[in-house]
C-alpha cells in the first residue's frame, strides 16, 4: 500500500489539468479555424465543416495525452519527447479513423488517399501547438515543486544546523559521565556496563549524524544493532531481532539515522503493547539501481490506517518520509503485513 497525498490536492491536480487540456484544445482549434473562416467565408456549411475537423482533432488528442501525462508521465521527459514521434502518427490514424467513420453517416465519400496527405500538416500543426503548449506548463509546474522541495530541504538543513549546535554542547562532559558511571560499577554488573556502553556509541552516532551528510548504509546497520541491543535489555525476551543485508546493499549512502524513528516506531506500535512482545527485522536487498530496505515488526496488531502514520502528531515517521522524498524523489510505503504488524519499505537509489 503506498502512500500518496491526500485524496483533494490529487483532485485538484487532476481538475487542474484536464481544465488546462481543455482550454488548450479550445484556443487552438480557434486559431486553427479562424484563418481557415476568414478565407473561404463565414458560410454555415464550412462553419459546420470546420468545427467538425476541429472536434476530430480534440477527439484524436485525448488518448494521446491520456498517453503522454497519465500512463508515461513517470518516463524522462526526453524520453517522452521521442516518444512524440511516434504518437503523432498514432493521433493522425485516429483521426483519419474519425473520419472513417463519420463520412458514411452524413452521406460524404471517404477521403482520397490525396486528401490524407495534403491534411498531414496542418494536423500535425495542431498537435505540435497543443502538446507543446501541455509541456511547457509541465515544465513550469515541475520547476516550482522544485524549488518548494528546495526550500524545504534548506529549512531542514538550518534546523539540522541548529541542532547539531545544541547537540555539540558540552557532549564530552555526557560522554565522561557515562564513563564515570560505568567505571563506578562493580564488576558482577558487567552487564549493566555493556549497556551503558552501548549508549555512549549511541549517543556518539547521533552527535555523529549532525556532522555528515550520508553515511554508508553498513554504519546505519552497526548503529541500528547497537540501539536494538539496547532496547532488548529494556525488554529481554519479549525483543527478538534480525539484521540481514544483501552483499553489495551495505555500500549505498543514506542519511544518518535514518532508520531510527522506523525501528522505534515498530518497537512502540508492535513490541511494547505485547504481552508476549515480538520481532524487528530489518532487511535491505539489492533492486536493480537502488538499495531495497525493509523494517518489519510482529506483535501487537496493528489497529487503523496505516497511512495515519504521516498525518498524527508524531513527527518521526512523517519528517523521514519527507526527507525521502525530497532528497531521493522516493516514496515511503507503509502497510500492515500478514502478521498484523507494520512493514515500512523504500528505496535508497546508488
Amino acid at each position: 500500500m503506498k502512500h500518496y497525498p491526500p485524496a483533494s490536492h490529487q483532485e485538484r491536480t487532476t481538475t487542474r489539468e484536464i481544465a488546462l487540456f481543455i482550454f488548450v484544445l479550445l484556443v487552438m482549434s480557434i486559431l486553427y479555424g479562424t484563418p481557415r473562416l476568414f478565407a473561404q467565408g463565414f458560410s454555415s456549411a464550412f462553419l459546420m465543416e470546420t468545427g467538425i475537423d476541429c472536434l476530430m482533432m480534440t477527439i484524436a488528442c485525448f488518448p494521446i495525452w491520456w498517453l503522454h501525462f497519465r500512463m508515461l508521465a513517470h518516463l524522462p521527459m526526453k524520453t517522452r519527447f521521442a516518444l512524440h514521434i511516434l504518437t503523432a502518427f498514432l493521433y493522425y490514424a485516429i483521426w483519419a479513423g474519425l473520419y472513417y467513420l463519420y463520412n458514411p453517416m452524413v452521406g460524404l465519400p471517404a477521403m482520397s488517399s490525396k486528401q490524407l496527405f495534403q491534411n498531414i500538416g496542418p494536423n500535425l500543426l495542431f498537435y505540435i501547438q497543443v502538446f507543446s503548449s501541455l509541456h511547457i506548463d509541465l515544465f513550469f509546474r515541475e520547476r516550482e515543486a522544485q524549488q518548494l522541495r528546495e526550500q524545504e530541504l534548506r529549512d531542514l538543513a538550518y534546523r539540522g544546523e541548529i541542532n547539531a549546535l545544541k547537540a555539540q554542547i558540552q557532549p564530552h562532559f555526557l560522554f565522561n559521565t557515562l564513563n564515570s558511571i560505568s567505571a563506578s560499577l562493580p564488576a558482577e554488573q558487567e552487564h549493566s556496563r555493556v549497556l551503558i556502553a552501548r549508549l555512549a556509541d549511541t549517543f556518539r552516532y547521533a552527535l555523529l549524524s549532525t556532522q555528515q551528510d550520508l553515511a554508508p548504509l553498513s554504519q546505519e546497520l552497526d548503529f541500528m544493532h547497537t540501539y536494538l541491543s539496547l532496547e532488548k535489555g529494556r525488554f529481554g525476551k519479549r525483543l527478538a531481532y534480525s539484521i540481514e543485508c544483501a552483499e553489495g546493499a551495505e555500500e549505498v549512502l543514506i542519511p544518518p539515522m535514518l532508520l531510527q524513528p522506523f525501528v522505534e516506531n515498530a518497537i512502540k506500535h508492535g513490541i511494547e503493547p505485547s504481552i508476549e512482545g515480538g520481532s524487528v527485522s530489518i532487511r535491505c536487498i539489492k533492486e536493480s539501481n537502488a538499495a531495497g530496505i525493509y523494517i518489519e515488526n510482529t506483535g501487537s496488531p496493528y489497529i487503523g490506517n496505516p497511512e495515519d502514520l504521516f498525518l498524527g502528531k508524531g513527527v518521526g515517521v512523517k519528517n523521514t518520509a519527507k526527507r525521502l522524498e525530497n532528497q531521493f524523489g522516493e516514496k515511503l510505503q507503509i502497510f500492515v503485513n500478514d502478521q498484523g504488524g507494520l512493514t515500512i519499505h523504500f528505496r535508497i537509489p546508488y
